[in-house]
Parts: structure tokens; sequence; C-alpha cells
């Protein structure tokens, strides 16, 4: 057993010599035998080893005999066990969730904050083959893609499962043969929730009516879809900056995703939908399905609700991600600013920076502008957002600025929160994007005004 478990690590690289393993335990067979197997390989690995319980708070003095029992059984080996509790049942009725959800959720966050006060390099939980295919099944069953077939890895970030090609009656075995009598949690034996009555009902009568070895057959499923689920997104890192304009993190382009095989655009989607939402949960395949579709239309001004406030929509060939209170907030326009020169000027998050030159700058980025200074004596400039009315004085002559916004292909729900330098009704610098022809630079200029416009967070940065 031990020989098989050290296989398993070395082949997917979980245990390093010299590594700190916070091991979780909650007393049962699976945990109390992979600490076991840890302490067993410690001198061999020159591992450090620490133990951690968590106390649920669900079933009264047994749980809290099982905490006595792991502090007990750490302490006879000699090694440090962090113990914490909640209130499990009073979480779950707070935030309206299940008992098995709300337990995972204090469990977890009491491992990672155990893991880190002790300094360990992994946290090892004691998943397992049986366990495996338990995920697998519920996935299968709630119409999962590839990835979610891949179901649990071998590593996860900092959480390691060095028992995941090993079964529960190998585990149990090897229990027993170590004389370790693990508490036993009766509410296991009870088919209230989706994977008790997996591990107890399904997968029996799978076993029984359809194929003896189903456990291994879904493990083995899940292998072959984390090795294709890698490979696809391999595929898709490489083409990733094609995809996304620079700058802009809330937006797709169309044209090259229209370019990608239909798997790839559905898996595009969804790392669109993580990295700009910030949250780990992935889109269900029907707000895929019509996530794809509104890109395919490529409509300007369609739009789509998605979970969690969330709304898409399609702009002059981007599809862009924004949640819907933010994008109101932008509808708030700025009071007008009057631009200090020279001197810094506020205005919402944006600085100002204006100063009078004798030369010209060599270069300008789209966040710098220059002009002759003569135009200060038409009266004084100032920093706003759109309004009606507003008009751009370029080559071809005066142009109402909805048109250039129009020309420009400047997404509509971005214009109220795009910053303007103007002078009365007419813009002189739609910052970022497009610069009027007013009061040019020419031999016989005096004084030049040169103007650059930054983030407040970025310019506090470069000062500090």
């Amino acid at each position: 057993m031990i020989g098989k478990v050290l296989e398993y690590c070395d082949n997917h690289g979980l245990l390093q010599p010299g590594m700190h393993v916070l091991v979780a335990c909650s007393g049962g067979p699976d945990s109390l035998a992979l600490l076991d197997i840890l302490l067993q390989l410690r001198a061999m690995r020159r591992l450090t080893i620490t133990a951690a319980h968590f106390e649920h708070g669900i079933r009264g003095q047994e749980s809290r005999d099982d905490a006595a029992f792991v502090q007990r059984f750490c302490q006879e080996r000699g090694i440090v066990c962090l113990t914490g509790a909640d209130d499990v049942p009073a979480f779950a009725r707070e935030r309206g969730l299940s008992l098995e959800l709300a337990a995972r959720t204090l469990r977890y966050r009491f491992l990672w904050q155990a893991c880190d006060e002790a300094g360990a390099d992994v946290l090892a939980t004691a998943h397992h083959a049986d366990d495996q295919a338990e995920t697998v099944l519920m996935r299968i069953l709630r119409g999962t893609g590839p990835d979610g077939l891949a179901a649990m890895r071998p590593k996860s970030g900092r959480q390691i499962r060095p028992l995941l090609g090993t079964s529960r009656a190998d585990i149990e075995a090897y229990c027993r043969m170590r004389q370790l009598m693990p508490r036993h949690d009766v509410t296991n034996d009870l088919p209230d929730c989706t994977r008790n009555r997996m591990r107890l009902l399904v997968l029996p009568y799978l076993r029984a009516h359809a194929n003896p070895e189903v456990s291994r057959a879904l493990c083995q499923l899940a292998e072959l879809a984390s090795d294709e689920d890698d490979y696809l997104e391999a595929e898709l890192a490489a083409s990733w900056s094609q995809l996304k304009p620079p700058g802009e993190t809330d937006t797709l382009l169309l044209a090259p995703f229209e370019k990608l095989h239909p798997a790839m655009r559905r898996r595009a989607l969804r790392r669109f939908f993580r990295e700009v939402s910030g949250t780990a949960k992935d889109l269900g395949f029907p707000h895929v399905q019509a996530l794809e579709r509104l890109a395919a239309g490529g409509r300007t001004g369609s739009s789509l609700a998605l979970p969690g406030r969330w709304q898409a929509h399609v702009s002059y060939g981007r599809l862009c991600l924004r949640k819907q209170a933010e994008r109101a907030a932008c509808a708030e326009p700025h009071q007008a600013v009057p631009v200090t020169i020279p001197g810094e000027t506020h205005f919402g998050p944006w600085v100002l920076s204006a100063s009078l030159l004798d030369e010209l700058p060599s270069r300008t980025g789209p966040m710098e502008f220059y002009l002759d200074a003569g135009a200060l004596a038409d009266g004084p400039l100032f920093l706003r957002t759109r309004r009606p009315g507003d008009i751009m004085s370029l080559p071809a002559g005066h142009k109402k600025l909805k048109d250039v916004w129009i020309d420009d292909k400047i997404p509509r729900e971005t214009r109220d929160s795009i910053p303007l330098l103007a002078s009365g009704r007419e813009v002189l610098w739609v910052i970022g994007h497009r610069r009027g022809s007013r009061y040019p630079v020419a031999e016989d200029t005096g004084k030049i005004l040169y103007v650059r416009l930054e983030r407040r967070e970025d310019k506090d940065h470069d000062e500090r």
C-alpha cells in the first residue's frame, strides 16, 4: 500500500524531499490512513508532517470525541495537530446553504488558514478513487463538459491528493492491518445528500447490474478527460492574446473568436467569464450557448443577462462583459472641472497634468496631447464627459461628437465614462481616442500647452 501511494505521488510530483505537509484528518478511515502513510514516508522523504482537524459542530459529543481522538493520535506520534471548530448548521441557515456545502466552505477556510499558520508547502487531503468515481458520476448527471469530467486532479494549486489512485477497500484493509481503529461518522450512512446517495445506492446498483468495475471506469474517464482538458487549455492559451485587445480585460474580439472551432469557442467564453467576473464558478451550458449565439449574431447593441448580475453586450465587433451596476454608474456624468494650467486637475479616477512648453515633445502617446497655448485666450478649458450638442473640429470641418463616436466605433456603453478636454461646447480631445484639429502648433506658435492624463492609482504608484 505504501509503495503504491509513493509511486502515485512520484508519477504526479506530489511529494518533494524536504516538503512540509499539512494533512487534513477527520479521524475517519481515509484521512487516518493518509496521515499514517505519510508518517511512514517521513524519514525517506525528509517530510515535516503537521495534522489539522476541523470540528463541524454537527454531531454534538461525537464530533468532539473525533477531535479528541485525532489529537491523541498525533500526540502519541509526536506531531503537531492544529484544531478548529465552528457551528456549521448555524452557518448553513444564515447563508441559505446545504449542510454539506456549508461544512465544506468552513472546513477549507480553516484548513488554508492552518496551512499558512504552519508554514506548510502543501495541504494533503484523503480523496480516493471511489470519491473520484462519485464526483465524475455526479457531474455527468448534471450535464458537465470535458473539463468537468476531469473532476479532481492529483494536484490543484497547493492541494495534493496522494490517495486518488487508491480504492476505499484498499484503504480499509490498510487500517485493519495497521490496527488504526478509525472513527466512524454515522452521517455517511444516510442517503440524505447527493454524494451519499451515489455511494450507498447508485454505484452499488451499477456494479451489480451494469459494470462490476464501474468505479475504475469512471476514474479512467477522469484521467483521459484531464489530459485532454490540459491540451485544450494550452491551445486556448496560445491564441488568447489574439482574442483580447490590449488593456481591455472585459472585452473579447469577435473576428478571431469566430475562427475558432466550436469547442474552443465555448471554452474561450467560459474562460472569459471567469477572468472578468473573478469567480471560479463556471457558466452552465445553456448560458454558454446563449452567449455563443450573441457573439455569432455580432449585432451592435444586442445584449444578454448572465448570472451574478453580469451583462454581455456586442459593440462594433467586440463582446463586452460588465456588471450591470457598474454600467449604470458609468452613465452618471462627472461635473465639469476647470483645468489648472500649469498643475494637476483631478477628475473622478483621473489626474490631468498640464504644463507650458517652448518646444514640441519628441513623441506622445494616446494619453498625451498638445496644442497652441493661444487656445487659452478663448476661455478656460474643462475636463468633463459628453453633453448634447458637442462638436469637434477635424481637418474636413466641424462634426458632431456623436458622429465621431460612431466613426471610431466607440461602444455606446462606454461613451459616458470617457473624459473629454473641452472649450465650451467644442471638444478638443476625446482622451485616448481622437484629437481635434483646432489650435494646431505651427512655426509661429509661442507657448505649447502639453497635457497628460493618468489614472490616480497609477500616478500615486509612480510617485512612490
